[in-house]
C-alpha cells in the first residue's frame, strides 16, 4: 500500500514538473523583440523620421484637426502592437498616445509615446534652436528632431555649462540632472515647454566622464557616437529582462505550491489509511 501511495506521489511530482518545464521552455523559444520598425501618422512617415530607440514623439495638428490614424509596425510580424489613448477625439491642447508593443512571448513589452498638440502651431513650439555644452562636442550634431545626444567631459567637472536656446523665445526652458556628476554616464534632461504651458518636448544628453569606460558587456571598445545607441538599447533590454524573469519566478513558486499541497495531502491519506488498519 504504502509503496504504491509513494509511486503515484512520484509520478504525479514528474509530470507536474515536466509540465512546467515545457510551458518555460516554450515560452523562451517565442521571439521576445517588443519594438517598432514604424509608425506612420494618416498614412504617411511620422515627423521627425522613426528612430527604433527613439520611445518619444511630438506631433503638431491644426485646430480643426479632430482624429489622427496611427499604424504601429512592429519589428517582429508576430509581436501585438497595442494603441491606448483617444485618437478619435483629440482635445486642445496635448494628447498623449501610448504605443504598446508586446513580443511573441507575451512576456516582453515596449512603449512608444506620441504627444499630439491640437491648436496654433507658433504657440505649441517646444524645439529648441541650438543646445551646446561648453568646450564639449555633441554627438551626434545637433538637429532639433533629435533628441538623444551623448558628450564627453573632464573627469574632474561636476557641472556642465549647457547652453539651451528654444526656437520660441516665449517658450520656457528647465534643466535636469547636472547638478554633482558623480556617475561614470548619467542622463541630462533639457525639457523644453512650449507657450501654450502643455506642448513638453524633453531631449536627453547622455554624459560620460572622458577616460572612464561604460560597462559593455560584449567586450567591444565603447565611443561617444555609440552611447546614445546602447544606454538605450540597455533600457530596453533591461525592460526585457525584468518582465520575463517575473512570470518564470511565479510559475516556479505556483509548481513548488503545487507539490507541497499534493504532499501534504498524501501524507493525510496515508495517516488515515494507517489508522484505518491499526482499527
Amino acid at each position: 500500500m504504502i509503496k504504491k501511495i509513494v509511486t503515484i506521489y512520484f509520478m504525479m511530482m514528474i509530470t507536474i514538473l515536466c509540465v512546467g518545464q515545457l510551458s518555460i521552455v516554450k515560452a523562451d523559444e517565442k521571439n521576445n523583440d517588443p519594438m517598432l520598425k514604424d509608425i506612420k501618422i494618416n498614412g504617411e512617415e511620422i515627423n521627425p523620421p522613426f528612430e527604433m530607440f527613439t520611445t518619444e514623439y511630438i506631433v503638431q495638428v491644426p485646430e480643426e484637426t479632430t482624429s489622427i490614424q496611427i499604424e504601429a509596425i512592429p519589428d517582429d510580424e508576430n509581436a501585438s502592437v497595442e494603441i491606448i489613448g483617444d485618437t478619435d477625439n483629440l482635445t486642445i491642447g496635448r494628447n498623449q498616445i501610448e504605443i504598446k508593443v508586446t513580443a511573441e512571448n507575451g512576456i516582453a513589452t515596449q512603449s512608444y509615446y506620441i504627444f499630439v498638440t491640437r491648436g496654433n502651431e507658433e504657440e505649441s513650439n517646444a524645439n529648441l534652436s541650438s543646445l551646446t555644452v561648453k568646450d564639449v562636442e555633441l554627438a551626434p550634431n545637433f538637429d532639433r528632431n533629435v533628441i538623444n545626444y551623448a558628450i564627453e567631459y573632464p573627469q574632474e567637472l561636476e557641472k556642465l555649462e549647457i547652453e539651451a536656446i528654444p526656437e520660441d523665445d516665449d517658450a520656457t526652458v528647465s534643466i535636469i540632472g547636472n547638478e554633482h556628476l558623480t556617475e561614470i554616464s548619467q542622463t541630462i534632461e533639457i525639457n523644453v515647454t512650449a507657450k501654450d504651458g502643455q506642448t513638453i518636448k524633453t531631449y536627453y544628453i547622455i554624459a560620460k566622464k572622458a577616460g572612464m569606460e561604460v560597462e559593455n558587456p560584449e567586450g567591444k571598445e565603447t565611443n561617444v557616437e555609440n552611447i546614445v545607441a546602447e544606454e538605450t538599447n540597455r533600457e530596453s533590454e533591461t525592460k526585457k529582462e525584468t518582465s520575463e524573469n517575473i512570470p518564470l519566478k511565479v510559475m516556479s513558486i505556483f509548481i513548488i505550491i503545487i507539490v507541497i499541497i499534493a504532499f501534504v495531502l498524501i501524507i493525510k491519506f496515508f495517516m488515515k489509511a494507517k489508522q484505518k488498519d491499526k482499527k
